[in-house]
C-alpha cells in the first residue's frame, strides 16, 4: 500500500473550514451582490477564490482571476498579491506546477516589494516543492518560513510549517525528524487559543502515532492512535476518525491480534464508504482482507482482496492495484496457497511493470520531444534560407493582393457595420415600444383601481350618511311607539337595527377605516374579526408570519382588496367552515394565502360571470405579482407572491 498505517498529506491552510465552508460562500456571494465600493468587491471575489478552493478549483480559478483584475483596477496591492497566491494554489491542487508557480513568483515579487506579510506564500512554494519530489528545496523553504513567522510572531503559520516539515520527513521515511517537528506542533495546538490550531491537534497525534509505526513502536502508536481518536471523537471529525480506526486496527494486525484488529476496521470501512474517499477505502478492505487471511478465513479475505482490487481499479491507481496483488500473494503464500500465490505475484508484476512502461514512456517522449525540437530547428533554418530568395519575388504579388483585400475587407466591413447599426436601431425601436405599451398598461390599470376606490368611497358615504340615517331615523319615531307594548314594532326596531350593522358593514369593508390608519396586517387582522362577528357560522382565522411587512400604500389598498374579494367568494360560494387568511414576509418577498374547505369550483366551468376572480388578476397584475392557485373536494387555496423590487412605483 501507499501507507499501511495512514499519514496525512497536511496540504492544509484551515483546518476546520470543511464543514462551513458552503455557508461562507453563500454570504460571500449576497455580499458581493450588494457591495457597491470597488475596494470591497475585489477583496469579496478574492475571499471566494480562497474558499472555493476547498469545494471547486474551476471556481476557484475564475473568481481568482476576476479578483486580480479589480484589484489592478483599483491599485488593491494586498488583494492583488493574495489574488495571485489563491490562483497559483488552485494550480497547484490540480497538478499544474507550471502554472502554480509563475503566479506564486508574481505574489512573492508583490508581497516583497510591498514589505506584505509573506508567511503564506511561503507555505505555498514549500507544498509546491514537495508535491514536485523537490524535497530538499520543500524543507529549505519551509524552514525559511518558520524564520520568518517567528520575527514576526505568526503562530499559526508556524504551526501549519510545521505541520507539513513533519510530512516531508516522514515521505524521505526519516522518521525521528517527522517526530521532532510533530511534537513542536503538538505542544502549540495543545497551548494555543487559535480554534483552527486546536481542531489540528488530532491529526497531529495521528501522524505522530504512524511515524511510531514506522519505527516498530507499536505500544506508543497506539498510544498516540488512541489520544487522537479521543480529540477527533470530540471535534466530530469524521474522516480522521477512520483513519484512526483503520490505525488502531493495522497495529493490532501487526502484533498478531486480527480478532481486535477487524472490529476497528470494520468501523473504519462503514464511515469511509459514507464519506466515499475511494483511496482510503482500498486502504481498509486491503488490511481487512490480510486480517481474515491470518485467520484462515479464505473466502472473507478474498472477498475483501476483490472489494480493494474493485476500487482501486475505480480510482484507476496502478500503484494501488499493484500493492493490492502483492498483499494478496504473500498472504496466500503463508497460508500455503502457492498456486494463487504465483497468480496474484504475476499480476503484482504485471501492474509494477506497467508503471515503470509509463515512467520510460514519459521519459521517452520528453527525449522524443527534444529531438523533434531540434530536428525541427535545423529544417526551419534551411527553409528560412531558401525562402529568403523568394521574398523579393512574392513581395511585389503580395502588395498588390494586398490592396485588393484590402478594399474587399473595407466594403464587407462598412456592410457588416450598416447591418448592425440598423438592427440596433430597429432592436431599440421595438424596446421603446414594449416599454410604452407596459407604461400604458400600468396606467391603465391604475386609472381603473383609482376609480373603482373612488366609487367604493362615494357608494360607502353613501351608506353611511343616506340608508344608515334614514334607518336610524326610523328607529327612533318607531321607538316612540313601544309604549304599547306592540311586538310587530319590537320585530321592526329589531330589523332595523340588523339592518343598520349590515349596512355599517357593507360601508366597511368598501372603504375599510383600519387601512387609513394602520398597516396591511392590522387592517386584515381587524376584517377579518368584523366578519367573525357577522358570520356566527364560520370561522375566519387570521395570521401573520416573518418580518414586519412594509408595503406602499397604494399597493397596501391593492393587496388588501385581494384578500377581501377571496374571502368573499369563500363566503359566498364555497359553503365553507373555515377560512384561512395568512401574510408571511420575507427578504423582499410578501406572501398572501387564502384557504377555505369548502366545495372548491372549476377555474374552466364557473356558474357566475366570474368578475370577481377577474378584479383579482388585474390587481395581481398591477403588483407584478404571481399567483398559485388549487381548487378541489377539499377546498380552494390562493397564493400570491408580492416582490417588493418589482412593483411599478407604487
Amino acid at each position: 500500500m501507499k501507507k499501511v498505517i495512514s499519514v496525512s498529506l497536511c496540504l492544509i491552510f484551515s483546518l476546520c473550514l470543511a464543514a462551513q465552508t458552503n455557508k461562507i460562500i453563500d454570504s460571500l456571494k449576497v455580499e458581493l451582490k450588494y457591495s457597491k465600493a470597488d475596494t470591497i468587491i475585489s477583496q469579496t471575489l478574492n475571499e471566494l477564490a480562497y474558499y472555493y478552493l476547498y469545494e471547486n478549483t474551476d471556481s476557484a480559478l475564475v473568481y481568482g482571476k476576476k479578483a486580480l483584475n479589480k484589484s489592478r483596477a483599483v491599485h488593491d496591492v494586498k488583494t492583488e498579491a493574495k489574488a495571485n497566491l489563491y490562483i497559483g494554489n488552485a494550480f497547484l491542487f490540480t497538478n499544474r506546477y507550471d502554472s502554480a508557480r509563475f503566479y506564486y513568483k508574481q505574489s512573492y515579487k508583490i508581497f516583497d516589494e510591498k514589505r506584505l506579510d509573506k508567511s503564506a506564500i511561503y507555505s505555498s512554494l514549500g507544498m509546491l516543492y514537495k508535491s514536485e519530489g523537490n524535497y530538499e528545496k520543500a524543507i529549505e523553504t519551509y524552514f525559511k518560513g518558520i524564520t520568518y513567522d517567528e520575527k514576526n510572531s505568526n503562530e499559526y503559520g508556524k504551526f501549519i510549517k510545521l505541520l507539513n516539515l513533519a510530512n516531508v520527513y516522514s515521505i524521505i521515511e526519516d522518521y525521528e525528524k517527522s517526530l521532532e517537528y510533530g511534537f513542536q506542533a503538538e505542544k502549540i495546538s495543545k497551548n494555543s487559543e487559535n480554534p483552527n490550531i486546536n481542531y489540528a491537534l488530532g491529526t497531529i497525534l495521528n501522524n505522530i502515532g504512524g511515524s511510531y509505526s514506522k519505527l516498530k513502536q507499536y505500544d506508543k502508536a497506539l498510544e498516540y492512535f488512541n489520544s487522537s481518536l479521543s480529540v477527533n471523537i470530540k471535534n466530530e471529525n469524521r474522516k480522521e476518525i477512520a483513519r484512526n480506526y483503520n490505525n488502531i486496527g493495522a497495529i493490532y494486525e501487526k502484533k498478531g491480534e486480527p480478532q481486535k484488529a477487524l472490529a476497528l476496521l470494520r468501523k473504519a470501512l462503514e464511515i469511509r464508504e459514507r464519506l466515499k474517499d475511494e483511496d482510503e477505502i482500498v486502504e481498509t478492505h486491503l488490511e481487512l482482507a490480510i486480517c481474515y487471511s491470518k485467520l484462515s478465513k479464505k473466502v472473507l479475505a478474498n472477498f475483501h482482496f476483490e472489494k480493494a482490487s474493485f476500487h482501486a481499479k475505480k480510482v484507476n491507481d496502478l500503484a494501488l492495484l499493484s500493492e493490492v496483488y502483492n498483499a494478496k500473494s504473500e498472504a496466500s503464500l503463508a497460508n500455503n496457497n502457492f498456486k494463487e500465490a504465483l497468480e496474484s505475484f504475476k499480476a503484482h508484476s504485471i501492474y509494477r511493470d506497467s508503471i515503470l512502461k509509463l515512467e520510460n514512456l514519459k521519459n521517452i517522449n520528453e527525449i522524443e520531444t527534444k529531438y523533434e525540437t531540434a530536428k525541427k530547428d535545423n529544417e526551419i533554418a534551411t527553409q528560412q534560407l531558401e525562402l529568403k530568395g523568394k521574398e523579393a519575388e512574392i513581395q511585389k504579388e503580395k502588395t498588390q493582393n494586398y490592396y485588393m483585400l484590402g478594399t474587399i475587407v473595407f466594403l464587407v466591413v462598412a456592410t457588416i457595420l450598416l447591418v448592425f447599426l440598423f438592427k440596433q436601431r430597429q432592436k431599440r425601436k421595438n424596446q421603446e415600444l414594449l416599454t410604452l405599451k407596459r407604461e400604458f398598461q400600468i396606467k391603465t390599470l391604475e386609472s381603473l383601481i383609482e376609480g373603482e376606490e373612488k366609487e367604493r368611497l362615494r357608494v360607502a358615504k353613501e351608506l353611511h350618511d343616506g340608508v344608515n340615517g334614514d334607518l336610524s331615523a326610523i328607529k327612533y319615531k318607531l321607538s316612540s311607539l313601544l309604549e304599547m307594548n306592540n311586538n310587530v314594532i319590537k320585530e321592526a326596531i329589531t330589523m332595523i337595527d340588523d339592518s343598520c350593522k349590515q349596512v355599517r358593514a357593507i360601508s366597511h369593508n368598501l372603504i375599510p377605516p383600519s387601512l387609513e390608519n394602520f398597516n396591511l396586517q392590522e387592517a386584515t387582522l381587524i376584517y377579518c374579526g368584523n366578519l367573525n362577528d357577522v358570520t356566527p357560522n364560520l370561522d375566519i382565522t387570521f395570521q401573520h408570519l416573518g418580518e414586519a411587512i412594509d408595503l406602499p400604500k397604494k399597493a397596501e389598498v391593492n393587496a388588501f382588496r385581494i384578500i377581501q374579494e377571496l374571502v368573499t367568494n369563500a363566503i359566498r360560494h364555497a359553503e365553507a367552515s373555515s377560512i384561512n387568511v395568512q401574510i408571511s414576509s420575507r427578504y423582499n418577498i410578501i406572501q398572501i394565502t387564502v384557504e377555505d374547505d369548502g366545495k372548491g369550483f372549476d377555474e374552466n366551468n364557473l356558474e357566475s360571470d366570474g368578475i370577481g376572480l377577474s378584479n383579482v388578476q388585474s390587481r395581481v397584475a398591477y403588483l407584478n405579482a404571481t399567483t398559485d392557485f388549487i381548487s378541489n373536494n377539499y377546498g380552494t387555496s390562493y397564493t400570491i407572491d408580492i416582490d417588493k423590487d418589482k412593483l411599478n412605483g407604487n
